[in-house]
């Protein structure tokens, strides 16, 4: 975990000296790195365990200090480091769990995927019923797909802004045009003593400016009434950039520790930064930061390990309601016992988040997660290039394609690094065919129109091979429709909101024309026997049939129900009178224009005759299936379905003018 889990949202997880008790400990080789580590000072505690690691002849001693080492170089960021002290203490005890299992993610950290999945696979011959061996490995096995097939996000590395020190979490004000507020410890920062977790300064907020011509001006700290000798960063700013709410942890009176992290509001008044006022929420037993704001000034969201979370840190979020800011609630839906941090809620409304709980690369891993009747759900990994096996976080767009994330991936000048993306545009196209439903024949020369929610209004015809194309817009709700003279038009709808990636849309585009010269059958009316009440299933494709009316308002049609031969004459009219006039009714109750409808019983009298369909396998084209046909087949069970087949209801299109009634 990053220096960020201190900064930001931890205080030191103390690493307990577990297996001596304390007189032994006194007297130990690692008494004074224990004791180091336990104040929350890991440079010197790492370096008193390399030494002590020398010098030890056990190996399971070796094994243990190995891994002390190890916790060390995990709190300090430095993920090379401490994957070669936790591979010294998987080799020195082989048949400890927890150094294999952390021997296993610092391989994905570092990202080596496949040497994970072995060790991942050992941890789970050592403790079988762990998820986190199998979920190791699948994460491992997936991260490297992700990092064979990259998505379309650009990322660079911003030199100008970075140092040798940490650089992170990029905020942006409305106040200043092209300035990137960010968070650092570099030589610049604020006060004269440096932290006793990395021997580095106490972080500050700095700014910086973008020339016309691409050029960023050296960073400069923000206003004393902000920065101050504790540390400061995180923040966000309301829309209109005068009020910023920011993270701030102050030092503890306790040696060696750091205080609590919390959120503090200062307003801008055009001159200056305000003295800042701290959140009503916050709390010396928890911590509370990284804030994020939403558009409308109403809500903010923030990350805690305040009582009530998941486990770990939570992403949290109060309303402002007649000025003041009600009890935080946990996004429960999002959260789990890992720690999720850095919430974004971006102008397209997603919330962004980073978390090392849900499946990710290694590390903290960036999120999108989007609302759903109020709750926040389909939580979906931004994979790489945005994500890589390291920390990634503090994701933010300055533009609907660009924006800024935090990194400490392999390539940067420090130990956070601040990364730009960019988002090239997407391209959208709609393609397909259209034919002949019963003859599979193209239709030359049919017209496609595109109808779009932005306006828009095009139309094209087939080419000889009945096909056509459009490009679409991103953001876009659309409908396709394809018509032909004797046939029936149809349409289709598709969107292309919401969706990051390029897409052709082809299947499903094709469109089989009916004509309008036969009878059409309707699939799938089914009634029981000796019944003409409709069945659930004969209700659904009635309702496409009401579809291809919508489709087609100047059409007029006739419903004709047809029996097989099993009964006498009359009796089988009679039966399909009742059915078709009960699916006319049907059509009557759903709104449909009684002068658009007929109906007619044929009972028995009208055999099918079999198009080129593969509806009426295995019949060929042409096939009539009369009381002799049906009678010669070789098997009750095809002669069921040749029954089957004749029980159909059919509609045949009488008109093509008429008239819809105006609504009243």
């Amino acid at each position: 975990m990053k220096k960020l889990s201190l900064l930001l949202l931890s205080i030191a997880c103390i690493f307990s000296v577990t297996t001596m008790d304390a007189a032994k400990a006194k007297k130990s080789k690692t008494a004074k790195a224990d004791k180091a580590f336990n104040a929350g000072k890991y440079a010197p505690a790492a370096d008193l365990y390399r030494k002590a690691y020398g010098k030890q002849k056990s190996k399971l001693v070796k094994a243990e200090i190995a891994y002390k080492a190890a916790e060390c170089y995990s709190k300090m960021s430095n993920s090379k480091e401490a994957l070669n002290w936790y591979e010294k203490s998987a080799k020195d005890n082989g048949k400890n769990p927890d150094a294999v299992l952390k021997y296993a993610q610092a391989l994905k950290t570092n990202g080596r995927y496949d040497e994970a999945v072995a060790q991942f696979n050992a941890f789970k011959a050592l403790e079988p019923g762990d998820n986190r061996g199998q979920d190791g490995a699948t994460s491992s096995e997936t991260s490297q797909q992700w990092k064979d097939k990259p998505t379309k996000y650009k990322v660079e590395n911003v030199a100008a802004l970075n140092t040798k020190y940490f650089d992170f979490a990029v905020a942006v004000s409305n106040l200043e045009k092209n300035t990137l507020y960010f968070t650092s410890s570099r030589a610049e920062a604020s006060g004269n003593k440096n932290d006793a977790w990395y021997g580095e300064k106490f972080y500050d907020i700095f700014k910086s400016a973008q020339d016309n011509n691409g050029k960023w001006s050296i960073p400069t700290p923000i206003s004393e009434a902000i920065n101050t000798a504790a540390s400061e960063g995180a923040m966000t700013f309301d829309a209109k950039g005068n009020v910023m709410y920011f993270t701030r942890c102050q030092k503890s009176d306790e040696k060696g520790k750091e205080g609590q992290c919390k959120i503090y509001k200062s307003v801008y008044d055009g001159a200056k930064w305000g003295t800042p006022e701290l959140l009503p929420f916050n709390s010396d037993n928890y911590t509370c930061g990284q804030p994020s704001i939403t558009e409308d000034g109403t809500t903010l969201y923030f990350a805690s390990d305040m009582p009530g979370g998941a486990g770990g840190k939570d992403i949290w979020m109060t309303k402002n309601e007649n000025g003041a800011w009600g009890t935080p609630v946990n996004i429960s839906s999002i959260n789990t016992v890992g720690d999720e941090m850095f919430p974004y809620i971006a102008p397209n409304g997603k919330l962004y988040f980073s978390s090392n709980g849900h499946m990710g690369m290694g590390g903290l891993d960036i999120f999108s997660a989007t609302s759903e009747n109020g709750a926040w759900a389909n939580v979906t990994n931004l994979k790489y290039p945005i994500n890589s096996s390291w920390d990634d976080f503090g994701f933010m767009f300055n533009s609907a394609t660009t924006g800024y994330l935090t990194s400490n991936r392999d390539g940067g000048q420090g130990q956070d690094d601040i990364y730009s993306f960019v988002v090239p545009p997407a391209n959208f196209a709609v393609y397909g065919r259209v034919y002949d439903t019963d003859t599979k024949e193209a239709i030359a020369g049919a017209t496609v129109e595109l109808f779009g929610s932005d306006g828009t209004q095009l139309s094209v015809k087939t080419q000889d091979a009945g096909t056509y194309r459009y490009e679409l817009k991103p953001d876009v709700d659309y409908k396709v429709s394809a018509s032909f003279t004797g046939y029936l038009t149809q349409f289709k709808e598709l969107t292309t909101k919401g969706l990051d990636e390029s897409k052709d849309f082809e299947q499903n585009f094709d469109f089989p024309l009916k004509s309008t010269s036969k009878p059409i059958a309707l699939p799938e009316i089914f009634y029981d026997l000796d019944k003409y009440s409709l069945r659930p299933e004969s209700k659904a494709a009635l309702d496409g049939l009401i579809k291809v009316l919508d489709d087609n308002p100047t059409i007029t049609i006739k419903l004709t129900a047809h029996t097989d031969f099993r009964a006498d004459d009359n009796y089988n009219l009679a039966l399909s009178k009742k059915r078709a006039l009960a699916a006319y009714n049907y059509l009557v109750s759903k709104k449909v224009d009684k002068d658009r409808l007929s109906w007619e019983g044929r009972g028995e009298k009208d055999p099918k005759e079999v198009e080129n369909d593969e509806q009426y396998l295995p019949f060929k084209r042409g096939d009539k299936l009369t009381e002799e046909f049906i009678k010669g087949l070789t098997s009750e069970e095809l002669k069921e379905k040749a029954h089957q087949y004749n029980r159909r209801t059919e509609f045949r299109v009488l008109s093509t003018d008429y008239t819809p009634k105006k609504a009243k």
